[in-house]
């Protein structure tokens, strides 16, 4: 009997005041039925219903037997084991699958919840964010999470790559960020802190060990495949992929994008709502934590990535897939390449010879103007001509322009001759102007900087000057001069005449 059916037997016999024959009939069920729910002074326990018999019940000793002797036997394995035989099982194999779900001894992990005191610990870890196109090439998006362990304030930054000079610049830019160091920083089994081993036996990369002795940090290594035993910044990771980076494809299209969404994200969204675990908001945890934080050093740590090229023999190094021009001094010997998140810096004999702007885009040249135009000097293997040398000492924009008459097939002396005798006539300032203009319109002709120079005169309505000596020969010889007369000149030879004349 149903606990349904008990209830309505009862409540037809009670509230409607039918006999039990009238009950009986209405709900088309034997009278003896509703005299024993009459009887019944509570509902049925539907729970303790006969169960029906199985076709694997004959088996399921063997089966028992089987899975205490091999716990970890596949149910395929079982079900042709005990088809053998004419009285074989004759079944299907699911049912065993679901009778060895009901026997076989779970291997389910039993977990312990892990407190920590204030300023304690600090959990790190890498979470993949997929793929972002940055001008021709596809980059894998990976974010660095921190979280201090006992107010869950967390850190994100967003990369483009998880080697090591990226995580130890993301690990001191959170440690800024939180103004202070834990006691111990808590890590996976990633190359950039562990080389080899886990756990207690973990063999610590020299550079991670450098960087924890600089801040004063204990580090702690999981154990292998392991990853609840850092269970809240494996939390954190998951809430920035679900919650930071979710439905946000048409927002994240360019690397720009990425940064802005890291500081936002973190500031308005993560270290203020309210935490499950705690029912506080990390930034209010996070005063009772502060002042236990260790005080950083006056120094930060060196992030930089430092690599050893040899300069080729086009004046050129090659870093993270890029060419980057350096002097044409520096041509095959051996230099540093430091570079950070931002800039590509060349040192060579503890000298800075050149800085780029990184690109994390591959297959670029970045050059600098002054490289590119000494290298195209020492490719004619001609020094530089006085008139040269003058021209480029105007500044930035006049060696851009000498760069650009280079690459056309003219005699490029001629047109810088032009110019300084236009510097002459008109004014530093004045064909500084009209160069950068000739740049901006891709005109590099001495005719066109003179041309600019004569509008512009004529619209602040000016005379147009002229030169210290005409061009051209024929211009001397149209000059009208008075004819010059030699008697003026008698009187300082006959001073007599001059007295008589008086």
């Amino acid at each position: 009997m149903r606990v349904s059916q008990w209830a309505e037997i009862r409540r037809l016999a009670e509230v409607e005041g039918l006999s039990q024959r009238q009950i009986a009939e209405r709900l088309r069920c034997c009278w003896r039925t509703v005299k024993k729910a009459l009887a019944m002074p509570q509902p049925p326990d539907e729970t303790r219903r006969p169960r029906r018999g199985s076709i694997l019940d004959p088996h399921k000793p063997k089966i028992d037997a089987l899975i205490g002797k091999y716990p970890q036997l596949s149910a395929v394995r079982v079900w042709e084991e005990i088809r053998k035989g004419p009285e074989g099982y004759t079944g299907q194999v699911s049912v065993v699958r679901s009778y060895l779900r009901q026997i076989r001894p779970t291997r389910a992990r039993i977990y312990q919840e892990v407190f920590y005191d204030p300023g304690q610990a600090l959990q790190v870890d890498w979470g993949s964010c997929g793929y972002l196109k940055i001008g021709g090439t596809l980059r894998r998006v990976s974010v660095f999470v921190a979280v201090l362990c006992y107010s869950c304030l967390c850190y994100i930054e967003f990369c483009l790559s998880e080697r090591k000079t990226e995580f130890y610049r993301s690990l001191v830019h959170a440690l800024q960020f939180f103004g202070g160091s834990s006691r111990q920083i808590i890590v996976d089994n990633l190359k950039a802190a562990v080389l080899n081993g886990w756990g207690r036996h973990a063999c610590w990369h020299p550079d991670f060990l450098a960087l924890c002795g600089h801040y004063c940090l204990e580090p702690i290594a999981c154990a292998r495949r392991d990853p609840e035993s850092k269970g809240v910044v494996e939390a954190h990771v998951r809430y920035v992929k679900h919650n930071a980076l979710q439905g946000r494809d048409e927002e994240l299209t360019c690397w720009e994008d990425y940064r802005r969404l890291a500081v936002y994200w973190r500031d308005q969204v993560a270290n203020v709502r309210v935490h499950n675990r705690t029912k506080e908001r990390p930034i209010d945890r996070f005063r009772k934590e502060q002042d236990l934080l260790r005080p950083l050093p006056a120094a930060p740590f060196d992030t930089d990535e430092i690599v050893s090229v040899v300069v080729n023999s086009h004046a050129r190094v090659h870093f993270d897939g890029n060419r980057y021009s350096v002097p044409v001094e520096l041509a095959r010997k051996t230099a540093l390449v430091r570079a950070n998140a931002d800039e590509v810096r060349v040192h060579y004999q503890e000298r800075q010879w050149a800085c780029h702007p990184r690109s994390y885009d591959r297959g670029q040249l970045i050059c600098h103007a002054d490289h590119q135009l000494d290298a195209l000097k020492k490719r004619r293997r001609v020094r530089a001509t006085e008139v040269e040398e003058q021209f480029d000492a105007l500044g930035e924009e006049a060696r851009k322009f000498h760069l650009e008459l280079r690459r056309r097939p003219i005699r490029t002396s001629v047109h810088l001759r032009r110019l300084l005798m236009l510097v002459r006539v008109y004014g530093r300032q004045d064909v500084i102007a009209a160069i950068v203009r000739a740049l901006e319109y891709h005109t590099y002709d001495a005719a066109y900087v003179e041309t600019i120079l004569l509008q512009e005169r004529r619209r602040r309505e000016l005379p147009s000057p002229l030169p210290p000596r005409p061009k051209r020969q024929e211009l001397i010889d149209e000059i009208d001069l008075q004819e010059p007369d030699p008697g003026i000149y008698d009187r300082f030879c006959n001073p007599e005449d001059e007295e008589e004349n008086r």
